[in-house]
């Protein structure tokens, strides 16, 4: 702006000087109707050069309202990023309350960030101030409607930090009524399921969970347990058990850990010759600790036939130590103590443990083989 005064000034120093250096500097007549006017060109050209600057400042008044709004409106918004820069750092010292304070004085301004309601919101949060966090939360959603899904998700993160359960499951169905499809907010109620436990309520978004949620690794090991808790604690009620089940997605109902629930319940209800016919195609293709070891525990068939599967079993993978530990505990329920002992040898052989020796020390008591049985149970002490 100072340029451009400084350089019409200098416009005008030269036009005077033209006008009265040089004798013959050209003119110019104007006629209008009955009027007339006559001046010499460096006047002439000094009066459009006036009459400009005179639009220019008129211009200038008439926006100068606007101007001034907009430059009251900066100076506003750089206090209130200023102040709320200010709260961040008071927070990360924990330093809630002043921190809140602090936000609070800026509160009424108009077109606030929204980092500060959120800001202001936390604090309130860790002050376990209900009134003043909902205030806040009831602000940053009036100001930002758009943004209600990514301040429900900060509040549901605080949540469960919390370990408000209740209001986080509010709060993410709430998301999830608007959005079935929402990847942040399945993902959390995959925390919220680590957390708490499954109910019939949180089921039905088990689908969804697999097929949108982009779980990782992790979040899926999580699931699986939540998933494995509540099914564990059903087994005795089949139909809210085979309810669930039904719920659960394709993908899930293979892993070892649903599986192992899922012929648990069958046996609690007597059908020991459909889950044994699972097993019989399920262990091969996992070979799943677990899955082996609760195939002892079969009525049905016979023991026979149990035995002679697990026989077979262990020709296949003859250095798996759960599979010789299944051939001896099936033997010892048939009375065949001497079986019973080779195999409990030789799952020893492959991976030691207390459990193992100690049950070798019974099987010698029962042949009668008290000193072996003294000597394995040192080596089951020395295990500790």
């Amino acid at each position: 702006m100072r340029s451009k005064i400084l350089f019409f000034f200098t416009i005008i120093i030269i036009g005077l000087g033209v006008h009265y250096l040089i004798e013959d500097n050209g003119y110019v007549l104007i006629e209008f109707l009955t009027y007339s006017v006559e001046a010499s060109l460096p006047v002439f050209l000094l009066l459009l050069i006036v009459l400009y600057l005179l639009v220019r400042v008129l211009s200038l008044i008439w926006s100068s309202p606007k101007y001034l709004k907009e430059r009251l409106n900066q100076k506003r918004e750089k206090k209130a990023n200023q102040k709320t820069h200010e709260a961040m750092i008071l927070m990360s010292q924990g330093n809630f309350s002043k921190a809140e304070r602090k936000l609070r004085s800026i509160s009424s301004e108009i077109s606030l960030p929204i980092d500060t309601y959120l800001a202001g919101f936390t604090a309130a949060h860790y002050m376990e101030e209900q009134e003043l966090r909902s205030d806040w939360l009831a602000k940053s959603l009036d100001s930002y409607p758009k943004l209600e899904c990514y301040i429900n998700l900060k509040n549901t993160k605080l949540l469960l930090e919390s370990e408000q359960y209740i209001e986080a499951w509010n709060v993410l169905e709430h998301i999830l009524i608007a959005d079935n499809k929402n990847i942040s907010a399945l993902r959390l109620m995959v925390d919220l399921f680590s957390k708490t436990s499954i109910d019939e309520s949180m089921a039905h978004y088990l689908p969804a969970i697999i097929g949108y949620g982009s779980l990782n690794k992790a979040l899926k090991e999580k699931l699986i347990v939540s998933l494995q808790k509540f099914l564990n604690g059903c087994t005795d009620n089949q139909e809210l058990f085979t309810k669930t089940w039904l719920t659960i997605p394709k993908e899930l109902k293979s892993q070892p850990e649903l599986l192992l629930c899922k012929y648990r319940s069958m046996m609690n209800h007597d059908e020991h010759a459909i889950a044994e016919k699972e097993l019989r195609k399920t262990i091969p293709k996992t070979w799943n600790s677990s899955l082996i070891e609760i195939y002892e525990l079969l009525n049905s068939p016979d023991l026979a036939t149990l035995s002679r599967r697990a026989d077979l079993w262990t020709e296949e993978r003859p250095r798996d130590a759960n599979l010789w530990l299944l051939s001896s505990r099936l033997a010892k329920r048939d009375g065949l103590w001497s079986k019973s002992k080779q195999c409990m040898e030789r799952s020893i052989e492959y991976l030691p443990t207390v459990e193992k020796y100690n049950e070798l020390g019974l099987i010698f008591l029962e042949l009668g083989q008290k000193e072996d049985a003294v000597e394995v149970l040192h080596k089951a002490k020395n295990l500790i």
